[in-house]
C-alpha cells in the first residue's frame, strides 16, 4: 500500500538519510599523548635515557657511569676522609719517582759517553744504523757482482732501497772521514756483513759508535714516554683527592672559599691558569682545613688559617714542572741537535728536568698527607656537618627571574610611565 507524501519518508528512506547526515566514525585511535605534547610511540627523554642507563651500550660509553654522578652530585654529603684514595696515589707517585730516578741514571750514563766521544776527538752526531746495516748490505752486493754496477746514475735517480743504500754507503764514508776512522772502501765497508768475526777495524768502530749511540737514544725517549704515561695514570687519583678535600670543607663548617670541588680539578687542565691556581687552590684548602681554628665564619679561617710550607714549595715545583719538563726539553734541545755537543747540553737538560719530577713526586706525597691529616684531626676535633647541596635552577625560571630584574632596573621608581601604569 503507498503511502503519501504527509504520511512521512519510508523505513528504508529513513535509514539511508540517517547513514548520510552520520559522519563516517573514525577508524584510527589516536595515540595518547605524552607531557611533552608528542606522540605515544616517542617516549619521554628521562623514559630514553633510563633505557639507555640500563642497556649495555650505556654501561659500554659510560653513560651509567656519568648519570649516577650528576644524580648523586645534588644528594647530601658527609664528611669523607681522603685516606682510601691516598693509598693508590702513593703507589702511583712512587713507581712514579722511581721511574724518574731510572732516567736520571740512564740521562747521565748518556750523557757521561756523549763526554768521552768529545775527548777523544769525536764531534758529529753518528748516522742511523739502519743507514749503515744498508750501506753495509749494498757494499757487498757490489762485490759480489761487479760487472752490474748498482750505484750508477740511473739507480740513484730511483727511491729503491738499492738507491738508499748507494747514498748511505757515501754517507759512511763521509762520516768516517770527518771523525778519523780508517773506512774508505767498499772491501772495508763489506767486511763488516761478510766477515762478522774479523771485521775491518775502522769500519767497525763506525758501526758500534752508531748503535751504542742509538741504543742509549732509544731508552732515555722510551723512559720518557712511560713517564708521561704515568702521569696520566697518576691524574685520575690525584683528582679526585683535591676533589674531595675541596667538598670536604663545607661538612668541616669552613663555608666562603672561592675554588668550587669542580673548579679545583678543571683549573690543573686550562693552560698558563695551571702555572698558578692550583697553588692559590691548594692555599686555600689548608687555611680551610687548618685543625686549630674553631669553625665560624669565612673571615676566621681566611685571615687566621696557615698554610704548610710543603704546599708552597709544592706549587712552585709544580709551575716550575709545567714550563720545564722533559716534553719541552725534548721539542726544544733534541730537535735542533747539530753536534755531539749540543746532545750533551739537550742531555743535561733532561737531567735536570728528571730531578724536578722526583722533587715534585715526593712534595706530592708530603703535601698530600699533610692535608688529608689535618682534615681527619679537624673531623675529630670539632665534628662534621651533613651538607645538601643546592639544585641549580629550571631554565624558564632563571630566565624569568632574570627578565623581571631587567624591567624593574629599566623603570626608575618617579617615572612617568611607572605612574602611569600604576593608575591603570
Amino acid at each position: 500500500m503507498s503511502t503519501g507524501h504527509g504520511d512521512g519518508p519510508s523505513p528504508e528512506s529513513q535509514d539511508g538519510q540517517e547513514r548520510r547526515r552520520t559522519p563516517p566514525p573514525n577508524r584510527r585511535t589516536p595515540p595518547p599523548r605524552t607531557r611533552s605534547g608528542s606522540a605515544g610511540p616517542v617516549e619521554h627523554r628521562a623514559v630514553q635515557r633510563a633505557k639507555s642507563r640500563g642497556s649495555v651500550i650505556g654501561r659500554l660509553f659510560g653513560r651509567q657511569a656519568l648519570d649516577e654522578a650528576l644524580q648523586d652530585r645534588f644528594q647530601p654529603y658527609e664528611y669523607e676522609s681522603t685516606r682510601p684514595v691516598l693509598r693508590w696515589l702513593f703507589i702511583g707517585l712512587l713507581i712514579f719517582v722511581a721511574t724518574s730516578a731510572v732516567a736520571v741514571y740512564l740521562d747521565i750514563g748518556f750523557r757521561s759517553t756523549v763526554n768521552e766521544w768529545l775527548a777523544d776527538g769525536r764531534t758529529e752526531i753518528p748516522i742511523s744504523p739502519d743507514d749503515v746495516g744498508q750501506a753495509t748490505v749494498v757494499a757487498d752486493l757490489e762485490l759480489h757482482d761487479p760487472d752490474v754496477l748498482l750505484c750508477n746514475e740511473e739507480e740513484l735517480a730511483t727511491f729503491s732501497v738499492i738507491a738508499n743504500g748507494c747514498r748511505n754507503i757515501d754517507a759512511v764514508f763521509a762520516y768516517a772521514a770527518s771523525e778519523g776512522f780508517d773506512c774508505v772502501t767498499l772491501e772495508q765497508l763489506a767486511s763488516v756483513a761478510t766477515n762478522p768475526t774479523a771485521p775491518y777495524a775502522g769500519c767497525q768502530s763506525v758501526v758500534d759508535l752508531t748503535t751504542t749511540f742509538e741504543n742509549m737514544n732509544s731508552r732515555s725517549s722510551l723512559v720518557s714516554i712511560l713517564l708521561i704515561v704515568l702521569m696520566l695514570i697518576i691524574a685520575f687519583p690525584f683528582s679526585t683527592f683535591a676533589h674531595r678535600s675541596s667538598r670536604n670543607l663545607r661538612t668541616l663548617r669552613s663555608d666562603g672559599q672561592q675554588h668550587s670541588p669542580d673548579g679545583v680539578v678543571i683549573r690543573f687542565f686550562v693552560p698558563f691558569v695551571n702555572l698558578y691556581k692550583p697553588l692559590l687552590m691548594f692555599i686555600e684548602l689548608f687555611k680551610a682545613s687548618d685543625p686549630r681554628l674553631k669553625p665560624g665564619d669565612s673571615e676566621t679561617w681566611q685571615k687566621r688559617g696557615i698554610v704548610s710550607p710543603i704546599a708552597i714549595l709544592w706549587g712552585l715545583s709544580w709551575a716550575g714542572f709545567l714550563i720545564f719538563n722533559p716534553i719541552t726539553v725534548t721539542r726544544i734541545l733534541f730537535n735542533q741537535r747539530a753536534n755531539l755537543a749540543d746532545v750533551t747540553s739537550a742531555t743535561g737538560g733532561l737531567i735536570a728536568a728528571d730531578i724536578l719530577i722526583i722533587v715534585l713526586g715526593i712534595l706530592t706525597i708530603l703535601m698530600a698527607n699533610t692535608l688529608s691529616k689535618w682534615q681527619d684531626v679537624r673531623a675529630a676535633k670539632y665534628g662534621t656537618i651533613t651538607v645538601t647541596p643546592p639544585r641549580p635552577k629550571d631554565p624558564l625560571e632563571k630566565a624569568l627571574e632574570e627578565g623581571i630584574r631587567r624591567q624593574e632596573s629599566s623603570v626608575a621608581p618617579g617615572d612617568d610611565r611607572s605612574s602611569k601604569r600604576r593608575r591603570k
